[in-house]
């Protein structure tokens, strides 16, 4: 008895089943102001840039800057959507590495992507990111392998005297490909300067967040390097809604750009945490510092 074509099969699930994650230049439109600028939104997947919806959990996004033959970077953020202006024209890089999971832990993606495009002044560039994208090739592909395969089917039930399988709709083929073509609503994007006194450009978690783990982190991230050595423990203080202070230690993240405040032990569950970082703490390389002091609170799930 033959063995029915199993290299097609396994190819035909491959196709089908595939996504990958895919960052693209979206469009361009004129901005007033000097330089340029990048703006950067983050989906889920096709279905919910279709719906305008960004993603709902933090991924670590890295702007960096062609200087010669390096790749400097020149702004991070957690956000799903951020945005960089007064950029010098020239030729910049949107990168993806790692996501956070719910204590706040790096996590790294499977596969880390990136995008360069050109900056002009007076010109805004858009970037798109889709974790998991089925592009319109990955359909057309999928789609001859399921004639592919319905042939090679076909010659084995000869052999064998068995009733045929339905081959699939002919529609079907062509309304994923329209699908997938589908354009997304514009999202809302922050606009963030790229020049000044270093800023918070983000911060785990959220504000208003619920975070169900036992020893979750805080994070801000910086808009560029700081002087680490300005840093106590005491510039990050959390407390309960009691007024009650947690212990913890703060550390630099030279590499993220994330000042890393961790507990020294479990955080109670089922209560709302006010976090509080002092401005003094931060200061650039040329003694700028944050214009105020800044905070969020965040909850334990019980």
């Amino acid at each position: 008895m033959r063995r029915p074509p199993a290299p097609v099969a396994a190819l035909l699930a491959a196709l089908l089943l595939a996504g990958c994650a895919t960052v693209r230049e979206a469009g361009r439109s004129p901005i007033e102001g000097d330089g340029g600028a990048i703006r950067v939104a983050v989906y889920a997947d096709d279905d919910t840039r279709a719906a305008g919806r960004l993603l709902g959990e933090p991924i670590a996004g890295v702007l960096e800057r062609r200087v010669r033959s390096s790749w400097q970077p020149v702004f991070r953020s957690l956000e799903p959507s951020w945005a960089v202006a007064g950029l010098e024209p020239g030729r910049y890089r949107v990168r993806f590495d790692l996501t956070l999971d719910e204590g706040g832990q790096p996590e790294d993606l499977e596969r880390p992507v990136r995008r360069e495009v050109t900056v002009h002044a007076g010109e805004a560039v858009d970037v798109e990111l889709l974790l998991d994208h089925v592009s319109t090739g990955m359909v057309v592909a999928g789609v001859a392998a399921v004639v592919v395969a319905a042939i090679l089917l076909d010659e084995w039930l000869d052999d064998l005297d068995l009733p045929r399988p339905p081959l699939p709709p002919p529609s079907w083929g062509l309304d994923v490909a329209f699908w997938v073509t589908l354009e997304s609503q514009e999202a809302p994007r922050a606009w963030t300067p790229s020049r000044g006194a270093p800023q918070i450009t983000s911060h785990f978690p959220r504000a208003g967040s619920t975070v169900d783990a036992d020893r979750a982190r805080v994070i801000f991230v910086v808009s560029e390097p700081i002087d680490a050595k300005l840093l106590v423990d005491g510039d990050v203080v959390v407390t309960t809604d009691e007024g009650l202070e947690i212990p913890g230690r703060l550390r630099w993240d030279a590499a993220q750009w994330w000042l890393v405040w961790e507990p020294e032990a479990e955080l109670p569950r089922g209560q709302r945490f006010h976090v509080a970082l002092r401005a003094e703490a931060i200061a650039d390389a040329t003694g700028l510092r944050l214009a105020g002091s800044t905070g969020f609170e965040f909850d334990t799930a019980p």
